[in-house]
């Protein structure tokens, strides 16, 4: 049986879906989001829950994240 390969590319993706996973389940990110979609919802933002969950997320995956030093290229 073969195992793929996995370059580092690959690797630094799935490290990428581990942390996104860990925020996603964290109280601090539950918390946020509903918190966001009240005031999207407030405020007439078309489709509050997905709009919260992309901030919130973004948020403390910036907050988090030791690798993002300002770059928008985290592939690189």
């Amino acid at each position: 049986m073969k195992y793929p390969s996995v370059d580092s590319r690959d690797a630094r993706l799935f490290q990428l879906c581990r942390e996104i996973a860990r925020i996603c389940i964290s109280e601090e990110f539950q918390r946020l989001n509903r918190e966001m979609v009240k005031l999207y919802r407030k405020n007439g933002i078309t489709d509050p829950h997905l709009v919260a969950f992309q901030d919130t997320l973004f948020s403390l995956f910036v907050e988090t994240d030791r690798y993002f030093e300002g770059s928008t290229e985290p592939f690189n």
